[in-house]
Formats: C-alpha cells, structure tokens, sequence
C-alpha cells in the first residue's frame, strides 16, 4: 500500500477519539431538544451540559455562548447582527483576513452603508498597532474585526493590546478564533474581546458545529424558533455539538503537552527543509514564530502548482492556503497583500503528525524539485 501523510491540519482535522465515541453514545438521543417530554429533555440536558463544559474551557458564561453550523455562519451572522445592533460609525479590518470576515464586511459596507477601513501591516503580516490605535482616534464606536492567528501564515494577533486600544476608543472588538482555540489557553473572562467565533473540526471535532461567544447583548440570528436562548432559530446538532464538547475538553487536558509536541514536529520540519533546500523562501516569520503547528514558503521560479500536484500523486497532502479559496487558481489574497510572488504550500502539523511523516514529505518534495526543474 502506498504510504500517505496529511499535513493539512488547518484546513481539517481527523476525529479524536473521544469525538468518535460521543457520536456513537449519542446516536439513540433522537428527540427533538425542543420537546417538552422526557425524550426531548434528555436531549436539551446534552446541549446545556456541553454549553456549559465549553463556557468552562473558554471561561465565560454559558448564555454567551451560541452553538452554529460553523465558523462561516458566526462570522457572516455575528458581524451582520453586530451592525445591525450596534451601527458601528466604521469597520476596520484587514487585508489578511479570511475570506469569509472579508466578504461579510464588504456585504454591510454596501448594504448598511458602513465605511470599512483596513489596518497596515508590516512586510511580515504583523498588524500595525500605532495606525489601529490611529484609525481608531479618527473613529470612534466603531467595529473592529481581527483574527488571533492568520491561517495561511501563522501570524498571532497581540489580542490584549488590541483590545485595549478598542476599548480606549469606545470600539467594539470582533475576533476570529478559528485556529487558535484548542491549541492555545483561552481566557475570554480576561481577554479584551467583545465577539470570538470557533469551528469544531479545527480542533478534531465534527464539521458542521461553530462556536460564537459574545459579551455584548445581540438580537437573534434567526427567527421562527426559541432555540439557543431565542438567537438562533432551528433544530440544534446534538450530536456534533456533544461531539466537539469532547474534543474540546480532552485537547484541554493535555494542552501543554499537545503543543509541545507539534511544537517539535514544526521545529524539526523546519530544520530539515533548511538543510535540503537553499532556495527555500519563508512567507512572514512562520518559521520560527507564531502558530506552532504551520509553515509557509516557496522556491523561487519553481511553479507551485507541479509540486502541489506531485505531493500528491505520492500521497502527501498539504495546501496552498485557506481550504475555503483553494479551487481558485489565483495566488492567495494574502499573498498578494504582503507583495509574495507567486503560490506558496502551507503545512500544516497536527497531534497525529510524526517524523517519519516528515521525512517522507521531505525526501518526496526533493525528488519533485530536481525532476520539474524551473517553471
């Protein structure tokens, strides 16, 4: 059998064990949570519980949290009734973030009329505080939606400093949290962040849950149903919402030793590549900051589209960024906003990831550079 190795942890990741085993458990839990009988209470008493293990974890109340169909729907929902609730004088975000936050701003900018603003970041995809703070001077009370950690480069976002600047200026701070959550501690209890969204199968749950955390009062998401405390209309995912809640609290058992480990896969990756190739470009500063689990780089006049397909044929998956834009043949926004000349791979390690792994990719990719030879 030939040998595959997944490094595309950030795009998806596999169901632990623990999610596996939820899912099965839940299965006969069938009643509508919504039923006022015995059956259905036993399945509003799973969603409360796992409401309740989440706001735990993250350190919030438990009625700030809404469970969604994913991150997608609580950026677009969450910014849209953010706007509609508060009217922001302005939107300030960036051109490194993820499509779905770019696009939902560009959608009220036109709807609702609200100016949308972008922050400057530096030639490594740092955001620029001193022009936040700047912006921020010049409009007040107004939105401000920035990701903790960049998907495609790894960058992490100072969210204390951040939120800090939003408050001075009476502004609201929005922030995605996709990558973040399960890997890192998460104190929202002391984290200056108004609205924070998540994704389940990020952290080895099921797809098809989200996670939106709010401090400030909202109106409902949806309408025609009480579900959610009245904000998001619509038949819950009790299984996959029990599911994540297991995932969840068992990456949380072993958060330290978890990121130590992937730590040292990314650390021993980057190392290896160095040694092979002398031509290799990193994007940002990945290779020896920000998220622990992602490298990204190119080779200069080597066409990436060859090596991405060539991985592969030999089994390897990694990306070229975000999942959501990767059936375009256009080089990444992100990219381009920091001046990158052509495609880059991103790779991505998760808890499953091993040296071997690594050294298959290693050997693979330089067998593929020597055969395709410049582009």
């Amino acid at each position: 059998m030939t040998q595959s190795v997944y490094l595309d942890y950030a795009a998806s990741t596999p169901l632990c064990s623990e999610a596996k085993t939820v899912l099965l458990q839940t299965m006969d839990c069938f009643a509508n949570p919504s039923s006022s009988h015995r059956f259905g209470q036993r399945s509003r008493v799973l969603i409360e519980d796992s409401r309740q293990e989440i706001a735990e974890i993250m350190a919030i109340q438990p009625k700030n949290l809404l469970f969604t169909s994913g991150a997608t729907e609580s950026i677009n929902l969450g910014i849209a009734n953010i706007c509609c609730t508060f009217r922001p004088r302005t939107m300030i975000t960036s051109n490194l973030e993820h499509a779905a936050l770019l696009g939902i701003c560009e959608q009220m900018q036109l709807i609702n009329n609200i100016p949308l603003l972008k922050v400057n970041h530096d030639a490594f995809g740092n955001i620029d505080l001193g022009h936040l703070d700047t912006l921020l001077a010049k409009n007040p009370q107004s939105l401000v939606c920035l990701m903790h950690a960049n998907n495609e480069i790894g960058n992490l976002l100072p969210m204390k400093e951040v939120g800090k600047i939003c408050k001075r200026h009476q502004s609201l701070f929005f922030c995605d949290m996709v990558q973040t959550i399960g890997k890192y501690t998460i104190n929202l209890s002391e984290l200056p962040v108004d609205f924070a969204v998540g994704s389940a199968h990020k952290f080895y749950g099921p797809k098809g849950v989200g996670l939106f955390f709010f401090k400030q009062p909202l109106s409902p998401f949806f309408w025609g149903g009480s579900q959610e405390r009245n904000r998001r209309a619509g038949t819950e995912n009790l299984q996959g919402i029990a599911a994540a809640t297991a995932a969840l609290k068992s990456l949380h058992l072993n958060i330290d030793a978890n990121k130590q480990q992937v730590k040292c896969m990314k650390e021993y990756c980057v190392q290896k590549l160095q040694d092979t190739f002398h031509n290799i470009v990193f994007v940002g500063n990945c290779q020896f900051d920000g998220l622990y689990n992602l490298i990204n780089f190119y080779f200069p006049d080597f066409d990436t589209d060859t090596i991405f397909m060539r991985l592969d044929m030999s089994g390897i998956a990694i990306s070229s960024g975000s999942a959501c834009s990767s059936g375009s043949n256009k080089k990444s926004h992100v990219l381009d906003a920091l001046n990158c000349p052509q495609k880059s791979m991103r790779v991505t390690f998760g808890l499953p990831t091993t040296k071997e792994d690594i050294d298959f990719f290693i050997n693979n990719l330089s067998a593929i550079i020597n055969q395709v030879g410049k582009a």
